[in-house]
């Protein structure tokens, strides 16, 4: 199975000088926990509603008013829309991420797939590894979930 299989296509995304409120609001609407920052239609960065809630909310007052650039993290880890979900859980596990902004070839932002988005094409025992592998807690405690899920994808 293939990223665009399961991808969310045209994610809703932000500038680097949306303020963070405005970043947490666009969350909210379109029911997902991961914004991809853009700049002149390049990605730069992304924010996720935990960077927001443990970088920046928790250690500052004036969150709401912070830029996304201020808190987005970057480089941002990627995949191609023809990769395979296979493909998708290996990065995920390797950088302990839940999100990958999709690209096209040419570059260009089409789509977002979730640990989510991979975990309902897995069984419960393979989706259970890879939330276990890109848990930041335990990451070295467990069998590879890309392995796991070899078959099934």
């Amino acid at each position: 199975m293939r990223v665009s299989d399961a991808m969310t296509r045209s994610p809703a995304s932000c500038e680097p000088n949306t303020p963070l409120r405005l970043v947490a609001q666009l969350m909210m609407d379109h029911e997902c926990a991961a914004i991809p920052v853009t700049e002149s239609g390049k990605l730069v960065g992304i924010v996720t509603d935990r960077v927001i809630a443990c970088r920046v909310v928790a250690l500052r007052d004036d969150a709401p008013t912070l830029p996304a650039a201020s808190c987005m993290s970057r480089p941002v880890i990627t995949i191609e829309v023809d990769d395979t979900l296979v493909d998708a859980a290996a990065l995920m596990e390797e950088n302990a991420i839940h999100h990958l902004p999709v690209m096209e070839r040419d570059g260009r932002l089409v789509g977002i797939i979730a640990q989510s988005d991979v975990g309902r094409r897995m069984t419960n025992r393979e989706f259970g590894a890879l939330a276990r592998l890109t848990s930041i807690r335990s990451r070295s405690s467990c069998r590879s979930a890309s392995t796991l899920v070899k078959s099934g994808l």
